[in-house]
């Protein structure tokens, strides 16, 4: 679904409506780079020629992991999933790093089993 906007005429606020629509306006003259538009939710407003409509479409076809995770789950579960995943990796990088000797050695034994056949 695409953004919405909102965009400031001088005389009254219109929207909400695509930044594919703000991108007609301001190519047919009936907005310009100084016109003042903010995002639907949003509470700043900015100048038209300030924003790169193209990315901020792009955007919203294809939001990052952090965007995706944080419309998937509320703040609290994804810091504690965050925080177990950071556990696990610290407790692996801790096993295979005392273990590593004893997993050469399982290693070697295995290579040597298989060049012995």
């Amino acid at each position: 679904m695409a953004r919405k906007f909102y965009y400031d005429t001088g005389e009254k606020k219109v929207g909400p409506v695509t930044g594919a629509e703000l991108l007609r306006l301001l190519h047919e003259g009936e907005l310009d780079a100084e016109t003042w538009v903010r995002r639907e939710g949003a509470t700043t407003w900015r100048r038209l020629g300030a924003i790169d409509l193209r990315k901020e479409e792009e955007e919203e076809r294809n939001p990052g992991l952090w965007r995706t995770l944080r419309a998937l789950l509320p703040l609290r579960a994804l810091i504690i999933v965050l925080l177990v995943l950071t556990l696990v990796i610290v407790l692996m990088v801790t096993v295979v790093s005392y273990a590593w000797p004893i997993l050469l050695a399982v290693l070697v034994f295995w290579m040597l089993s298989k060049a012995m056949k």
